[in-house]
This record gives structure tokens, sequence and C-alpha cells, in this order.
């Protein structure tokens, strides 16, 4: 029984995913302010490599307070991370890595970057506490090894 364990542990590659999330504010219009009242990272879990659906999928949150002079919306925008283009952002562990997105709905269809290379950002009225979902997934099939994968995106939120 031991042995059927080790094997099953052995050949089922678990990789836990996560990502970290930095914040950068814009800032122009006279008498305007914003803050990040907080912060939640995406936190996948774990991916299963033999899985040939999109099997791990995360959310987390960005909330932003935005008042005072200026235009009566603010945008915020994420940047590419480790990976340098929307198309497919990259997590790593070492010298692995691990394919994924972040979208602005739970449909998971329009990418979340800052308007160029087919991505795009959100905009929101100021004057209120607004929280935005950070919708994340991977996709399926990746043979990547076992091990904790991270990537690092920046917050932009100009106004």
């Amino acid at each position: 029984m031991k042995r059927l364990n080790y094997f099953l542990l052995f050949h089922r590659k678990q990789l836990v995913a996560s990502l970290n999330m930095m914040c950068a504010i814009l800032s122009s219009p006279v008498n305007a302010a914003c803050m990040i009242a907080s912060i939640n990272g995406v936190g996948f879990g774990q991916y299963d490599v033999f899985t040939s659906l999109s099997n791990t999928s995360g959310v987390g949150s960005l909330t932003v307070n935005c008042n005072g002079g200026g235009s009566s919306s603010f945008v915020t925008s994420l940047s590419t991370g480790q990976s340098n283009t929307y198309s497919t952002r990259v997590m790593k562990n070492g010298g692995n890595s691990l394919s994924y997105n972040l979208y602005t709905s739970a449909a998971r269809t329009v990418v979340w970057g800052n308007g160029t290379g087919g991505s795009s950002v959100i905009s929101t009225r100021r004057n209120s506490n607004t929280t935005l979902s950070i919708f994340g997934e991977i996709p399926a099939e990746q043979d990547s090894g076992v091990g904790t994968y991270t990537d690092s995106i920046t917050a932009t939120v100009s106004f």
C-alpha cells in the first residue's frame, strides 16, 4: 500500500501558483487624491497537469478610493509581470514556467492590461471605494515541474 501511494503522488504533479500585487498611482489633476485601500493577490491553488480542461482559476481584488478634482473617472491597469506581454503572462519557479492570464470579468474573455497588445483597462467612477475583482486562469495541459510558481503584477491607477 505504501508503494502505491508513493507512485500516485510521484506521478500526479501538483503545482501551487500565486500572484503578488504591487501598486503605482499616477496623479495629475489638482486637488485629486487616490489611495489603495486593499490589495488581495490572485491565489490559484493546486494545478493538475493531467487534466485536459482549464482546472485552476482564481480571483483577487483591488480596492481603490479616488476623489477630488479632475475627471469623474479613473483608470486601473495591470502590468505584464515577468512575461513582458499580455497575450500570455508567465509565473516562474526557477527555470520552470507556467502560463496564465488575468481578466476583467468572470467570463475570462478580456485580458486586463494597459490597453495595448489586445488588453483592456478598467475605468471606474470616482468618489467612492471601488473594489475591482481580478479574475485569473491557468490554461490546461502545461507540463511544468512540481513547485510554487509566482509572478508580480503592478496595478497602476491613473486619474
